[in-house]
């Protein structure tokens, strides 16, 4: 049994090395699913750590959608004095960045197999054609 990926040494690479063992719908919905977890997460972690003065500005009763507002949200935790890890929020938008590549790849990967599948067959009806017409040529 063939492994599904290779994951090169600074792990911002993956490799298909069987891409046919892999459901690239199933996976995709499974991403997506990640993304709005970060999110929802990333934008509670944030919200919290925002002082009521700073809620305010935004209008909103709730979180608000931190890659929607970013350099404002930025901005009021650096007002703040950082009250949580720059390099916590930073983490969580690469992952949700990292996914959103992720999702865009299975999409490109789905489209050229697609491509590869209509090309194959349109040449396996092409060759089949000509054996038909050789065949029909012999009889004569």
């Amino acid at each position: 049994m063939l492994p599904l990926a290779h994951v090169s040494n600074n792990k911002k690479r993956i490799t298909l090395i069987n891409p046919q063992a892999v459901n690239p719908d199933a996976y995709k919905k499974k991403l997506e699913q990640a993304i709005k977890s970060y999110e929802r997460r990333l934008n509670l972690i944030i919200w919290r750590a925002l002082s009521q003065e700073e809620r305010d500005k935004f209008k909103e009763d709730g979180p608000v959608q931190y890659m929607q507002h970013k350099e404002a949200l930025l901005g009021a935790l650096e007002n703040l004095g950082w009250p949580i890890s720059f390099e916590d929020v930073i983490l969580l938008e690469d992952e949700i960045l990292a996914a959103l590549t992720y999702i865009q790849q299975a999409s490109d990967l789905q489209e050229a197999v697609k491509k590869e599948t209509e090309k194959s067959s349109e040449s396996h009806i092409s060759n089949n054609k000509k054996k038909v017409v050789k065949k029909r040529a012999s009889f004569q």
